[in-house]
């Protein structure tokens, strides 16, 4: 297809078939989808979306475009327009339906599955991992390559784990002798992860040392992230490249913590809090508090 990107269906798209997956209203032409592009490089065929209402100067170029928006242009012409609340989330949505290959449950090569390993027979499994014993796995949850996952790690629905990630080994305790020897402290628990979860590459989450540590539904972790021993992590909470979570640490629900932020160990963020990059919280931070610097200060909090 040359340029394009492909639509992984038996047929093309059309707008009535993205509209009706939306549950929204459609205006215009029903086109058909060959491909998608940004507002910026709109074309022929092509779905596109945008946040501010499309100018008509763009439309007397244009013709045969499908528009995921808020609100109708003045001019139409043959372009089909989708009306949503949210079209960037509506734009998401729809690529991930129609535009995303889906990859065929199974086993990759040079992957080592322990035999107590309870696994979900729609479940995919890259090449080279490693399972542990009795880890358990749920429906359509996908491992990528080269991941490690330790003894007693369980993992829910519909979870990402991205290449090269590490999942349950010890964290990082030790105890000196009085000639200051340190002396690793046995890390026994395991992890928890629960449905929905995203893990980016290269990141890794420490298994608890008496507890375990726990990653709430629908938490997405970006690549290069380090969550320690015993953190507890609140749903539907974001952390972002390079952030570290330190051994005990508690992450309220709804939580955002930017690009290379860090805690303190045994730390509290409330509900809805913001990190900014590179912040390094020293205290407990109220729910609703935006921190930024080191050391991080609130700089403002949601009403």
């Amino acid at each position: 297809m040359d340029d394009e990107i492909k639509v992984y269906q038996k047929r093309y798209v059309t707008a009535s078939d993205i509209a009706m997956f939306l549950e929204a209203e459609i205006y215009g032409d029903n086109v058909q989808i060959k491909t998608v592009k940004s507002i910026n490089d709109v074309s022929e065929n092509a779905l596109v979306f945008s946040k501010e209402k499309v100018e008509s100067e763009l439309l007397n170029n244009i013709g045969r475009a499908c528009f995921i928006v808020s609100d109708l242009p003045d001019v139409i012409g043959n372009n089909t327009f989708i009306i949503v609340e949210n079209p960037r989330l509506a734009f998401a949505k729809t690529l991930s339906k129609f535009f995303v290959e889906k990859n065929t449950p199974g086993i990759g090569k040079y992957s080592v599955i322990h035999s107590t390993a309870k696994i979900a027979d729609s479940v995919i499994i890259g090449n080279g991992c490693s399972i542990g014993q009795n880890v358990e796995i749920g429906d359509h949850t996908e491992i990528r390559n080269n991941v490690v996952i330790t003894d007693g790690v369980k993992i829910g629905r519909h979870c990402l784990i991205k290449s090269n990630s590490v999942v349950g080994e010890e964290g990082f305790g030790f105890e000196c002798e009085e000639d200051g020897v340190p002396i690793r402290i046995p890390h026994l628990g395991s992890v928890e992860i629960g449905d929905f979860v995203e893990i980016g590459n290269f990141t890794t989450i420490a298994r608890g040392t008496l507890k375990n540590t726990v990653i709430h539904s629908h938490v997405k972790i970006d690549n290069l992230v380090h969550i320690a021993h015993n953190c507890i992590i609140g749903e539907k909470s974001m952390i972002i490249a390079c952030a570290e979570v330190s051994g005990s640490s508690i992450v309220g629900e709804k939580c955002w913590l930017g690009v290379g932020c860090s805690t303190m160990q045994k730390i509290r963020l409330g509900d809805n809090c913001l990190i900014g990059i590179g912040a390094v919280v020293l205290k407990d931070v109220p729910s609703g508090a935006t921190m930024a610097g080191n050391p991080a200060k609130i700089i403002r909090m949601l009403d």
